[in-house]
């Protein structure tokens, strides 16, 4: 009884390598092989191949920019929705010397924003620099006053979420 076993565990082991052997192109095996194809079913034999790598997806990111006729300003940077940006910068504006004639003067996504000070006069710009929302708020701002100045710069910029 005991060569009965052994000699089975000697064939299982000795077989064993051809059921899982990859067949070889043009030649006939008998059917003791699995194709090539078996074992990865998208078609790729290159076992160098790199995986796939995952889409990569961006969250857009909001600001906003609220004043009132005054010196009232309200800002908002990196909010989900353009809602939620212009919701806070007013709320923000508002509260500053209790104004109430506030208005969201820019409303902007994936970008940098400016605002330019001068007497009596202010500008606002967005753009995809920091240095051009700046240079777009001075033009602004200069078509009322000669003493701009920048006083507020920031970006929200997209996030990659995946």
């Amino acid at each position: 009884m005991k060569t009965i076993s052994s000699l089975a565990l000697f064939l299982g082991l000795t077989c064993m390598p051809t059921i899982y052997a990859q067949c070889a192109t043009g030649v006939d095996t008998g059917g003791q092989c699995i194709p090539p194809d078996a074992l990865n079913p998208q078609g790729d034999t290159n076992p160098h191949a790199r995986p796939r790598q995952p889409r990569v997806v961006w969250a857009d990111r909001w600001g906003a920019i609220a004043m009132d006729s005054g010196y009232s300003v309200g800002v908002s940077e990196n909010q989900a929705s353009k809602f939620a940006a212009s919701a806070e910068a007013l709320q923000l504006c508002a509260s500053n010397r209790n104004s109430q004639h506030c208005k969201v003067k820019l409303a902007y996504y994936n970008q940098c924003a400016a605002i330019a000070w001068g007497t009596r006069y202010s500008g606002v710009g967005n753009a995809q620099t920091q240095a051009q929302a700046q240079s777009e708020a001075l033009q602004g701002c200069a078509k009322g006053a000669p003493d701009c100045k920048i006083v507020y710069t920031a970006c929200s910029l997209p996030v990659r979420v995946q």
